[in-house]
């Protein structure tokens, strides 16, 4: 198997040791220099892992971009960075980052480490240990006339799809975990996207309002995705 990597980068050293760690390895990666152009490629191709120079861009802008693409990513993130502090660690690993490296590197031990994690993500004892959502059964999920699929991150409603952007599949996927539980806007916050942020309420409340619009028969008078005055919001089948 060819390991190809996608680098969201511009620091000049640190991709001269990525390249030289690559001829090595036998890996290659492609550049990209902004999260908006790593999104993009994603789309068009599955890489073996994600290369992150956290250096490249904001803290806040890091996370967000790992919490939108996490699900898209089916192999190690590694984070690069030349300041490591334990807010920088905490936040990245909430947000599902595999490693975090501070570099200058040391080209034998990132290569140990990173085939380490791609073997992680190879066996299949490790994908059936740290996803139990993978199982059939929670694969498909019914709630009323609505119908969810993680497989294939896809929702619809009396069979006809219902298209939904990353953050709202994750949200209604999310609710549906804690069905019949009643969740305050920080527990969605932090259970969605993974880290603290501010005007929780308002965009929580908007990605909701989203849903109902969407799922809905009557969105202010909402059959399953309901409101709990004064605290947050539950789902119900």
């Amino acid at each position: 198997m060819t390991n190809h990597f996608l680098l969201m980068g511009q620091d000049p050293d640190l991709i001269h040791q990525l390249d030289q760690l690559g001829k090595q390895a036998h890996w290659s990666f492609d550049q990209v220099t902004t999260p908006t152009g790593l999104v993009v490629a994603l789309e068009n191709h599955q890489p073996t892992g994600i290369w992150w120079e956290l250096s490249a861009t904001e803290l806040d802008t890091t996370i967000a971009t790992m919490t939108l693409v996490r699900h898209q990513v089916h192999g190690p993130i590694t984070v690069f960075t030349p300041k490591l502090t334990e807010r920088i660690q905490r936040k990245l690993y909430r947000a599902r980052v595999d490693e975090i490296v501070a570099f200058p590197l040391t080209a034998a031990v990132l290569r140990a480490q990173l085939e380490q994690r791609q073997w992680l993500y190879q066996h299949a004892q490790f994908k059936a240990a740290v996803t139990p959502s993978k199982q059939p059964s929670r694969q498909l999920i019914t709630i009323g006339r609505w119908r969810l699929d993680r497989q294939n991150y896809t929702v619809t409603k009396d069979g006809a799809r219902v298209d939904l952007p990353p953050k709202e599949f994750q949200i209604l996927s999310y609710l549906i975990d804690h069905h019949d539980q009643v969740l305050s806007r920080d527990q969605l916050v932090a259970g969605v996207w993974g880290y603290d942020m501010l005007n929780t309420s308002r965009i929580v409340d908007i990605h909701i309002s989203h849903l109902r619009d969407k799922l809905e028969d009557d969105p202010h008078h909402p059959a399953h995705l309901l409101p709990v005055r004064g605290f947050g919001y539950k789902i119900v089948k």
